[in-house]
């Protein structure tokens, strides 16, 4: 069985690998409003204990087999740069669904296409997934567009539960399935 804990990939500018206690400070230093807006678990302002917390419950969920929790590191400079989850959610590995965010000081460069490029596949040849989900608010169009320029199709919309905000938000998914 695989350790996710103890798990990485890699794409041609980026390092992701399973997160760890001490990213916790690199975490909360890259969320801001703006992206806490768009992300269901993340909250503004971020503790420290919070990103903590964040980080406990990820890496137990490692631990159960649960999820594949990763900090995204720039090649280049080894600076922590974003977040990415993989979601095991179901028994089998039916399906995998994909969340992640960028820093504000480092959208705009074509990673998160580049994360998520590599996360499908990881999910897809590593964690044996059937088919890759993921989700965002219907109003970001930003996540949007990049799920269906990754050639996912749009599955549904859903009422998800956005602790960050305390509330219930409507959220577009999109699947993909393993390619035969």
């Amino acid at each position: 069985m695989l350790d996710l804990n103890n798990t990485s990939f890699e794409t041609e500018r980026l390092t992701l690998r399973s997160c760890r206690m001490e990213d916790a400070t690199a975490l909360q230093a890259l969320m801001t409003p703006d992206i806490s807006a768009w992300v269901a678990v993340w909250p503004t302002p971020l503790s420290l204990s919070a990103t903590e917390a964040i980080l406990m419950e990820c890496i137990a969920a490692m631990d159960a087999g649960h999820t594949f929790a990763a900090v995204v590191e720039e090649k280049a400079t080894g600076l922590v740069i974003g977040w990415l989850k993989l979601d095991i959610t179901s028994a089998d590995n039916v399906q995998t669904e994909l969340g992640y965010w960028i820093g504000e000081s480092f959208q705009r460069r074509g990673y998160a296409m580049e994360m998520s490029k590599g996360a499908i596949a990881f999910a897809f040849d590593t964690l044996g997934a059937k088919n890759v989900r993921a989700g965002a608010q219907v109003t970001n169009t930003a996540s949007l567009t990049l799920l269906q320029k990754l050639g996912m199709a749009e599955d549904s919309v859903e009422r998800v539960w956005a602790p960050a905000r305390q509330r219930h938000e409507a959220c577009t998914f999109w699947v993909m399935d393993r390619p035969t």
